[in-house]
């Protein structure tokens, strides 16, 4: 279905939530909300409208679903700019417009027709008969008018959210020249909650800048990455204003402390109270979070589906799960063969190889010596691990010598659940699967991680490991966290309850039960 985007002029703001409310028939995937050039003249200042602002994008998402982008239109608001139907329509961003949404009845003066000379064949929608005659302003305006001519704050601005919304909103609103964002990249956003799921720095940069150029045009941004917490707060003697959250106010006073040092003007102080997040659940933050919407990926597709690769059948449908040490794989598996896949654990399938009278037993034991074996001849696995654990290349010495005797067993496997027990979907487990390239013989690729500290910990608990036994364990893991999501159709984390990573695990097999009947 094409994208529908729709532009609405309110001239009624206490009745907003009744009018927003009424769009979500029309089934938006994006909304303009600008002001009745009335409202522009009625307020004292654009920032009047700030908290009015910050009200509506917190409940947005009830009065108008998850699925519709919000963008207050603020730049209409500035005093002096002679806010007419004319102007607004010569200002809007959007290039096209399917709807045409007013919250009051048309008059018969026809000024709002500038708004449909600019988009041809949009449909006009009156969503209320109230007369327009009247402005109707919230209660809860505010009134001071100090505005900065240069403003600046920072954020990690991934997949812009309301709470983010409402940030730069209240920047635009502060600010009469310059606005300057810095985004946050490298080493710094490696403390973020999932964060192997924040989009590059580049998205996120060009994604800000889209979003204030559609609310204000008027005025001149600078958005750029920061790899430090000051970015330019620590050389731009052309800054007036740092806007921060209740959140970062410290970050704030340490801004002001550093611009002290280096001989610059001290930068006034405009805090954001954080918004609450209505619709969360447990496992997840209270405030409308980039973190809760990393979370909310958890078990959908990251990515349309791949085209099956030419040398495999498209039945059985065969997805390849990988994850490091202690991330829960295991459990995952068992999740899915309870959902009804066929599961095959190539772990297991090593440990039967390991068994004496298998074709691996005697290679293991000629190359790494007799002292790994156990007084009745079985092969001491931990007494392995401790040899190449501690050194790559007997590591890499024993993948030499299982690997393709596991990916020999694992497609027998494979024949025999799809064939024998009619698994039309396999999932076949294997902490190895990308270094020893086997996802090239799946249809596409899942994993599932967990934060480093907390594999350590797992270890630790569950081997009775030392700490620096579980962090070379760790360390010794074919792929990082980052290498998986990159490759990943979906993506696990069982950091959380049991609960919620059973949740990822149905969501992931509606998904693709749902994928493989549109195929069929």
């Amino acid at each position: 279905m094409p994208a529908r985007t729709g532009l609405l002029t309110a001239l009624h703001l206490a009745n907003i939530a009744k009018t927003l409310a009424a769009t979500r028939p029309f089934a938006l995937n994006t909304l303009y909300l600008q002001f009745h050039p009335q409202v522009a003249a009625s307020v004292g200042c654009p920032r009047a409208l700030g908290k009015f602002v910050a009200s509506v994008y917190q409940s947005s998402v009830i009065w108008l679903g998850k699925e519709v982008d919000l963008r207050i239109v603020t730049g209409s608001l500035r005093r002096n700019n002679g806010a007419t139907f004319e102007t607004l329509a010569k200002k809007t961003r959007p290039t096209t417009v399917d709807y045409l949404f007013y919250d009051y009845a048309l008059g018969p003066t026809g000024e709002e027709r500038h708004l449909v000379e600019r988009f041809p064949g949009v449909q006009v929608v009156e969503l209320d008969k109230t007369s327009g005659e009247r402005v109707t302003l919230p209660a809860q305006l505010e009134d001071d008018s100090q505005t900065y001519r240069n403003v600046v704050l920072g954020g990690t601005f991934d997949r812009i959210h309301a709470g983010h919304k409402v940030l730069l909103t209240q920047a635009t609103l502060l600010a009469t020249e310059r606005l300057v964002v810095g985004v946050t990249d490298g080493a710094m956003i490696k403390s973020k909650k999932l964060y192997e799921l924040i989009q590059p720095a580049e998205r996120r940069i060009e994604h800000v800048r889209d979003f204030l150029e559609d609310i204000d045009d008027s005025l001149r941004y600078e958005v750029v990455p920061i790899l430090d917490p000051f970015g330019p707060t620590a050389t731009d003697a052309n800054m007036d204003l740092i806007v921060v959250s209740t959140e970062t106010v410290r970050g704030g006073a340490k801004v002001n402390e550093l611009r002290q040092q280096n001989g610059l003007n001290q930068l006034q102080v405009y805090t954001i109270e954080l918004l609450d997040d209505e619709g969360t659940v447990e496992d997840k933050e209270d405030k409308i979070s980039s973190s809760n919407q990393r979370m909310d990926l958890l078990g959908t597709r990251l990515r349309p589906r791949k085209p099956a690769p030419a040398h495999l059948p498209p039945k059985p449908y065969i997805i390849g799960l990988v994850g490091g040490i202690a991330a829960g794989k295991s459990k995952m598996l068992e999740r899915f063969r309870d959902l009804g896949a066929g599961i095959i654990d190539c772990d297991k399938i090593a440990h039967q190889l390991y068994e004496p009278g298998e074709e691996c037993y005697e290679q293991v034991v000629s190359t790494f010596g007799r002292e790994i074996l156990h007084p009745n001849g079985t092969i001491n696995r931990k007494a392995l691990g401790g040899i190449v654990f501690s050194d790559r290349s007997k590591l890499d010495q024993l993948n030499s010598i299982m690997w393709a005797a596991i990916a020999k067993r694992a497609n027998e496997l494979v024949r025999t659940l799809h064939e024998q027990q009619g698994k039309e979907v396999i999932v076949m487990e294997a902490a190895v699967m990308l270094a020893a390239g086997w996802q090239n013989n799946c249809h596409e690729l899942w994993s599932c991680i967990v934060p480093r500290e907390e594999a350590v910990r797992r270890l630790m608990e569950r081997n009775q490991f030392t700490e620096k036994e579980a962090m070379a364990r760790v360390q010794s893991q074919p792929a990082s966290n980052e290498e998986m999501v990159q490759q990943s159709d979906i993506v696990f984390c069982t950091l959380w309850s049991y609960e919620y990573s059973q949740q990822q695990a149905e969501k992931a097999w509606a998904v693709v039960q749902q994928d493989l009947k549109l195929k069929l």
